[in-house]
């Protein structure tokens, strides 16, 4: 058995984990960041892990195969077409659906996210997201919530 904090089964103490210096394997001429620390062994292909992003750091649009969910625990977090997150917020998209870029506020941003299911990131101009992209609602999947919110704002009750 691995000394490892991020094994199974056991405590994670967040705030034993070093941050890193994260690159994007799928974005090489981005520059390096944000900070992850790093809370289930990457290698299983799921993410799970604290992120620290500063003011201006932004990341493309993009979509997940698997759910992901965001728990805010310090500053802002903004996506395009979406309320602004913020400490104690939390946020979850469908896996399928793409969604905007997004950036840290002004005072940049911690969360902790989560892929529920195998990790990966797609490109929506490259890979048409199978619920539909956060700005074209004409490709938004019936069912889907967009889909129902704009059901309420075209017949408000």
């Amino acid at each position: 058995m691995s000394d490892s904090p991020i094994g199974e089964r056991r405590p994670i103490r967040i705030a034993d984990i070093e941050w890193e210096d994260f690159t994007d394997p799928d974005e090489p001429d981005r520059e390096p960041g944000p900070f992850v620390r790093w809370l289930v062994d990457p290698a299983s292909g799921n993410r799970v892990m604290h992120v620290k992003s500063w003011s201006g750091r932004n990341a493309a649009a993009h979509w997940h195969l698997s759910d992901t969910v965001y728990l805010v625990t310090k500053g802002e977090f903004i996506v395009e077409g979406e309320e602004p997150y913020r400490e104690g917020d939390l946020r979850w998209v469908r896996g399928g659906f793409a969604y905007g870029p997004e950036r840290s506020g002004p005072d940049g941003c911690e969360y902790l996210f989560f892929s529920l299911g195998p990790y990966d990131k797609l490109d929506p101009d490259e890979h048409p997201p199978p619920l539909g992209r956060w700005d074209d609602p004409a490709t938004w999947v019936e069912g889907y919530p967009q889909v129902e919110r704009t059901k309420l704002i075209e017949n408000p009750r």
